[in-house]
């Protein structure tokens, strides 16, 4: 018997002819739907082809309906163990939890001016650098400019939220990459409130200085806000 390769859950309905023609099903149980695919052998490995394939399935679906992502990789034994998983009280609340969200990411990031502008707050430091160029004072002067520039992130990340804060019901914060990075944030809003989101934004960063910008991706499935106590990867 094949096993089943899961996408995700969502509720029971019609999907796409170019999703069933790539081999996707819905294994169906009341008002719930494990979205599966048959797999011939497992695991399946993390390629950009494949990680791209599983999102293409959660997105596509995503655009018409509740879908609760599944993390890549995740191969049930059999349609049993779908129907197993789709039963657990948790799958029922988390299709009602989000009927209607869905999540963006949005990221900030500097122009180059605001390390400019803290080297301008560290002036004496840096003089006694000029006078004294030690490799102690190198250190205090680096480790100067990273604690302005992640209090800078922190003031910036926290009036991004405050302005957001009555659109969204929840946000998840990661850790920002890249020297010039402000913020990493996932949020959770209702489908009907991204064009709010994206005016919001928009008077946001005319107000900042130096200028603030944001890369808003979405809408997309709530691939930050869904847990599922899934069966082991095969």
């Amino acid at each position: 018997m094949s096993k089943l390769y899961l996408y995700g859950i969502t509720r029971p309905r019609e999907i796409g002819g170019r999703l069933t023609g790539d081999g996707v099903i819905l294994v169906t149980a009341d008002d719930r739907a494990a979205i599966v695919s048959e797999l011939e052998d497992g695991p399946v490995e993390a390629t950009r082809r494949n990680l791209l394939a599983h999102a293409d399935v959660v997105e596509q679906l995503h655009e018409n309906g509740v879908v609760l992502p599944a993390r890549f990789g995740h191969v049930l034994d059999s349609r049993e163990e779908a129907l197993e998983l789709l039963d657990l009280p948790e799958v029922a609340q988390l299709l009602k939890r989000h009927e209607r969200t869905c999540e963006l990411t949005l990221k900030g990031t500097y122009e180059e001016s605001v390390l400019a502008e803290i080297a301008a707050q560290l002036q004496p430091l840096r003089d006694v650098y000029r006078r004294e160029p030690s490799v102690e004072v190198g250190i205090a002067l680096g480790e100067a400019v990273g604690q302005q520039l992640d209090e800078r992130r922190a003031r910036d990340e926290s009036a991004v939220l405050d302005e957001l804060r009555p659109l969204i019901l929840d946000f998840v914060s990661s850790e920002p990459a890249g020297e010039l990075a402000a913020f990493d944030l996932a949020v959770l809003i209702d489908r009907d409130q991204v064009g709010a989101i994206e005016k919001r934004l928009e008077g946001l960063a005319e107000r900042l200085s130096p200028p603030l910008h944001f890369k808003l991706v979405g809408p997309l499935p709530p691939y930050s806000f869904v847990r599922l106590a899934m069966p082991a990867v095969a």
